[in-house]
């Protein structure tokens, strides 16, 4: 049962796949994130999703679950670079996985992360948005959330998971 210690964390760019013509590898995009996404404390015996936006402001969507007193969810903050002072081509960050199932620490639960929001100009697009080549000279910070998923049953505890994120030039 939860006792209301439970913290989801998320590492959002732990494995990265560059996808790219062999033409562009001098003005190959990197991506890398200096804050995962973080869920905060869940209420006990709650049952629902919580969805951090990926947006600057960073509002949450959820059904009562979580308690802002304990901590307060946040998106990862990532930022998408070039090596030169030009970005070549448009870049592609996608999602690759729906839905990861995570463990807690002592593997007695699991929740699920899907939904990933990306933030851009107009709020957050879902899994996967094309920046503009404009957009990331030299470099784009942006940010990252996505929805958690989990039953009443689920133990207390740290519960953390990586993903792939595909990260594609586009000529």
């Amino acid at each position: 049962m939860f006792h209301g210690k439970s913290k989801v964390t998320v590492l959002v760019s732990a494995v990265a796949f560059l996808s790219m013509p062999a033409r562009a590898a001098m003005a190959a995009p990197t991506i890398s994130c200096t804050r995962n996404i973080t869920f905060g404390r869940i209420i006990p015996l709650c049952n629902g999703t919580i969805t951090v936006r990926g947006t600057a402001a960073s509002n949450t969507a959820n059904n009562g679950c979580h308690s802002q007193v304990m901590a307060s969810p946040m998106p990862a903050i990532c930022t998408i670079g070039t090596t030169l002072a030009t970005a070549a081509s448009d870049v592609r960050v996608t999602f690759a996985s729906p839905a990861v199932t995570m463990d807690n620490q002592v593997g007695a639960g699991q929740v699920t992360l899907d939904n990933y929001l990306i933030q851009t100009a107009g709020g957050s697009q879902l899994n996967a948005y094309t920046f503009n080549a404009s957009s990331i000279n030299p470099n784009h910070v942006f940010r990252v959330g996505g929805r958690l998923r989990f039953g009443l049953g689920e133990p207390s505890g740290s519960y953390s998971t990586s993903f792939q994120v595909i990260v594609t030039a586009i000529p």
